[in-house]
């Protein structure tokens, strides 16, 4: 049958603008849906990189909508909550310290935890593709650094009392991280109990303190604390392995108390990496790992491989980190003062991104799989016409193109952080501590007896 040239004309147009309207379907949320948090803080690091700590939070003031630090903004949800977080990270690491302690708790209500004990299959894959308008689940170690660095904020300020609270807070997570997860060997743990058994040292609860410094000597990076350890021995009842080994160790004789005082360094340098979007083609992905999948989720998802268009998965991945390598260095009255490492965060980042990257490409994958059978029943409702075959297709790549990973990470996390304790004269005295060029200096007293915290968080 022959159709009249002006019908045929006005079919060529439908047909046109149907096939273009799935076009614009399959394009526009490549061009609209694919920037994630990692593009919106890429300005925040960039100031960092470049030593501008106030331009850093500048940039996130603007994100947050707020017109100043001082101000929280309305709603702390999605990616608000760990905006919050970074910029108390820039706070404390310019001695804005009451900011600081007030960014971070107001971030650490409105976090959960991943909990990677139960279910864990799900819990990664809501963690790893959740909206980032959802409220933002964080890995164990961050939770733990969220207290421990709060933990400084009131020592920084002589809140011995808030100390303690931050403490007893950072003991739910650390028992969390030993009983249910089974890690025993993590140095995040040995940093917060070096700084929780401080405050309680320093609060007069010596049997508790013993117990935080016990922990604390599991790792290695805390050899100063033993003077202090055989110095509150003397006076507590609290006992351990290692802490009898000190105690046995005649060539260290305790110091006696005499007009002198306690000075704690905590030094952070460099950042974690931070998550970044990525993409890898679904074959490559199929012979990585295709036998962690169900025989029908393999099938399926090679089906959809062979219709040429819709052919990779996404999935967030770790960039680079910054100034892990880097040697700060501190000095008191002209006089160098060696520094141990406590902690390496940038290794355990990577070390725990290892023990879930196999369940994130599956978890992609399963999606994708979930994505091919919706398109499937378009294609079948419309009676797998041409334009079913379009309609099938194009929600396929729109759905991949919304499916994307959820970037968000506490990216002002320090790479490395370094610790020193000395005992000096009462008095006044004057320090310098530099990190990646980020340095600060202080003069402060030391009273008989007394202490004192200073750090240094050099995020760049």
């Amino acid at each position: 049958m022959r159709f009249p040239r002006c019908f045929r004309i006005a079919s060529c147009h439908q047909v046109f603008a149907k096939v273009f309207g799935v076009a614009a379907l399959v394009v526009a949320p490549w061009l609209l849906g694919c920037a994630g948090h990692s593009e919106r803080t890429l300005p925040m690091r960039t100031a960092l990189d470049a030593g501008d700590a106030k331009g850093a939070i500048r940039m996130l003031n603007h994100e947050l909508d707020v017109a100043n630090s001082k101000e929280l903004p309305e709603n702390i949800h999605g990616d608000h909550a760990i905006l919050v977080l970074d910029r108390g990270s820039i706070q404390q690491g310019i001695a804005e310290f009451p900011l600081s302690k007030r960014d971070f708790e107001a971030a650490d209500k409105a976090i959960d935890m991943l909990d990677l004990a139960h279910n864990a299959g799900d819990s990664i894959g809501e963690y790893i593709f959740s909206g980032s308008s959802g409220k933002y689940r964080a890995p164990p170690y961050e939770k733990l650094m969220i207290n421990t660095l709060n933990m400084l904020n009131y020592l920084e300020t002589r809140d011995l009392n808030g100390a303690r609270v931050e403490a007893r807070r950072l003991s739910v997570i650390q028992n969390y991280y030993r009983d249910s997860l089974a890690q025993q060997d993590n140095p995040v743990l040995g940093l917060g109990s070096l700084l929780a058994g401080f405050a309680f040292e320093k609060s007069g609860s010596t049997d508790e303190a013993l117990r935080y410094y016990d922990e604390a000597l599991a790792f290695t990076g805390f050899g100063t604390l033993e003077d202090a350890v055989q110095r509150l021995a003397r006076q507590g009842t609290y006992r351990s392995p290692r802490i009898t080994s000190i105690l046995s160790n005649v060539e260290k004789k305790a110091p006696q108390d005499n007009d002198t005082g306690d000075v704690l360094f905590v030094v952070g340098y460099g950042r974690v990496p931070h998550k970044i979007p990525q993409r890898i083609p679904i074959g490559l992905a199929l012979t990585m790992f295709s036998g962690s999948l169900s025989p029908g989720n393999v099938s399926a998802a090679n089906r959809l491989a062979a219709q040429g268009l819709v052919t990779w998965i996404n999935f967030p991945s770790l960039a680079p980190g910054k100034g892990n390598h880097e040697i700060p260095w501190c000095r008191i009255d002209g006089s160098d003062v060696p520094l141990e490492e406590a902690v390496n965060v940038d290794r355990e980042v990577r070390t725990e991104w290892k023990k879930i990257e196999g369940k994130i490409i599956v978890s992609a994958i399963t999606r994708l799989v979930a994505r091919t059978a919706l398109g499937q029943g378009i294609n079948t409702a419309a009676g797998n016409s041409i334009f079913g075959v379009l309609a099938s297709l194009g929600t396929q790549a729109t759905l991949t193109a919304l499916d994307t990973p959820d970037t968000r990470s506490w990216e002002t996390l320090p790479a490395r952080v370094a610790v020193a304790r000395v005992r000096l004269p009462a008095g006044k005295h004057s320090a310098i501590i530099d990190a990646r060029g980020w340095q600060r200096s202080q003069e402060f007293v030391v009273e008989k007896n007394g202490w004192v915290v200073i750090s240094l968080m050099a995020l760049r």
